[in-house]
């Protein structure tokens, strides 16, 4: 009768058990940040105050090289300012 052969390797350093730890860290990271997400967001009730506020008064350059203010669009329609600061 042959006996089983036995691995040389721990069982910690078994391949099916690093799979195994590594399945259930990848688990446990993704339900955590869930539910941090979910309990962040709890906290936070309705929209800032300062998306109510009106925008001061400036005025902007167009590419065509015209100046463009936000109260020439007032009551019209919505306006969205976008800065862009770069890629860094």
């Amino acid at each position: 009768m042959k006996k089983k052969r036995r691995s040389a390797r721990p069982w910690w350093r078994r391949r099916r058990t690093l799979q195994s730890l590594a399945l259930l860290t990848s688990t446990a990271v993704v339900v955590g940040l869930i539910v941090w997400l979910v309990v962040r967001g709890g906290a936070d009730s309705g929209p800032k105050q300062y998306l109510r506020e009106p925008a001061p008064p400036f005025a902007l350059p167009t590419i065509a090289g015209e100046q463009v203010s936000p109260a020439d669009h007032l009551g019209r329609h919505n306006v969205l300012i976008f800065f862009n600061e770069g890629i860094g």
